[in-house]
């Protein structure tokens, strides 16, 4: 099976990666199983090996571009990209295209891998228990658990049915053994029940995590010792709460998803509270947080997240620049534009005369001296609980509350007692405004089967189906299985 061996191959490479470094594994015999035995040795190589697949995450195929503010946001039609190359491909849905297969196939086997690596670590510390100190067993443990589950998820976001009209529908495999050997294409509702399974196992091994009585703790240790420091860069018990609340709801368990965003409303203002105005709004512009860094309950740490401005947003570039029309911009922000706090500082008009739409900067390089926000790229906030919370409670006032917490802390008027409003469209504007770059819009869209989408080049509505909404299996895949 070609994706299989491929996977081997990626699998195998990134023991070696957590092994560089260290020149007593120089003269080892290529084997990948000596590479194993040897980093699971001790506690610090189980640490090696998780830190390993948060890094992975960053790659350009995964979350460091295509499921953060590349592929997923273009599909949401977030872009005027309709004659930009293999961009108008992926705008079109055309998933037949030689280069979209590519994409998908690349995707699909690097997200494939990173779950081998998690159940090879999981493996490897059941057998060695005794190598673990304190309760960093349960800690390693479940945040593998978790990040297993969130691979899952997002896979079967992508390649998935509508599960609000097809949960029975075909969808992926769940892998929970290390093996070179493809398992069962699951139904999508067997699939939620596997990830729900594994982020509760998670839940209770993280019971423990500092980020309950200490916080995320996310400024480094003065003698360099920082594993249970910096939790917001982990999926922590906090985060693993926030991943279910988003499962719940996206498996239409609204009764579940409410009980568990509510948990996480209750902490917010003691660990996370809201980004100040002068952070966003009154730093300069290389030193604003725009990431809204206090606010997130987990991201990525990404060393060259400057370098995603300038691939892909900076005025700068001649061709290929990833940004909307100023209609559909204005368009999301309504006549609130001047006021949010999400418009200004993101959205600049470019300087050197090259282009006459606004660029998005939420992702520029800061001069900032915290390596936190610096490096920070976003995967849960904290305001997606106070969505979910609005989403799914019949109590109307307090679905009202929730939504005027996120507007006082974005700038906007809080909306009155007795003001009429859609709870639904405000959401969909909120959606629209607070996720910009981070790929949650097509998996908003996905999630409540929406017929029709606007189009990225003000050309109307996109109309949309199953079809546009689920990527086929790559061919690898389809080919070994036949």
């Amino acid at each position: 099976m070609q994706v299989l061996k491929s996977i081997k191959n990626v699998s195998v490479a990134l023991l070696v990666v957590m092994l560089c470094g260290c020149e007593s594994w120089l003269d080892l015999k290529p084997i990948d199983r000596v590479l194993e035995d040897q980093l699971y040795e001790t506690e610090e190589g189980f640490k090696q090996s998780l830190t390993g697949v948060y890094v992975e995450l960053n790659q350009r195929t995964l979350y460091g571009g295509d499921l953060m503010f590349r592929m997923v946001e273009i599909l949401a039609q977030r872009y005027n990209l309709s004659s930009i190359g293999t961009y108008k491909e992926w705008i079109a849905y055309n998933y037949s295209d030689d280069d979209v297969k590519a994409s998908i196939d690349a995707l699909w086997q690097k997200m494939y891998s990173l779950i081998m690596n998690c159940n090879k670590l999981m493996e490897n510390a059941d057998s060695r228990k005794d190598v673990f100190t304190g309760d960093n067993y349960n800690l390693i443990y479940g945040e593998a658990l978790a990040l297993r589950a969130m691979l899952h998820f997002d896979l079967l976001r992508l390649f998935g049915p509508v599960y609000k009209t097809n949960p029975e529908g075909l969808s992926i495999c769940y892998n929970k053994k290390f093996s070179y050997q493809g398992s069962n294409i699951l139904p999508a509702s067997e699939v939620i029940d596997n990830i729900l399974d594994d982020l509760k196992k998670a839940e209770e091994l993280l019971v423990n995590d500092p980020v309950i009585t200490e916080g995320p703790r996310n400024t480094t240790a003065s003698d360099g010792n920082n594993d249970l420091r910096l939790r917001t860069f982990r999926l922590n018990y906090y985060a693993v709460q926030a991943l279910m609340a988003r499962v719940y709801l996206y498996a239409g368990r609204d009764e579940d998803a409410l009980i568990m965003a509510r948990k996480l409303v209750e902490i917010q203002p003691k660990w996370y509270p809201f980004v100040s105005y002068n952070a966003i709004m009154e730093s300069s512009n290389k030193k604003k947080d725009r990431v809204f860094s206090t606010e997130v309950l987990f991201g990525l740490e990404n060393k060259q997240r400057g370098d995603i401005f300038t691939d892909y947003f900076t005025p700068e570039l001649d061709n290929g620049i990833l940004a909307p029309t100023n209609t559909s911009l204005l368009n999301i922000f309504l006549s609130e534009n001047t006021s949010d706090w999400r418009f200004t500082p993101f959205w600049i008009k470019p300087d050197n005369g090259k282009y006459s739409f606004r660029c998005f900067h939420k992702y520029e390089a800061t001069e900032a001296t915290d390596p936190f926000y610096s490096y920070l790229v976003p995967m849960i906030r904290i305001s997606e609980m106070f969505y979910i919370v609005a989403e799914t409670t019949s109590d109307e006032a307090e679905a009202r509350a929730c939504l005027n917490q996120i507007r006082r802390n974005r700038g906007l008027i809080a909306f009155e007692d007795t003001e009429m409003i859609d709870i639904q469209q405000v959401l969909k504007e909120e959606y629209m405004k607070e996720f910009f770059g981070e790929g949650q819009l097509f998996y908003y869209y996905k999630r409540l089967n929406a017929s029709t989408i606007p189009a990225g080049d003000d050309s109307g509505d996109v109309m949309m189906n199953e079809a546009k909404y689920k990527f086929p299996l790559p061919d690898s895949e389809t080919d070994y299985r036949n």
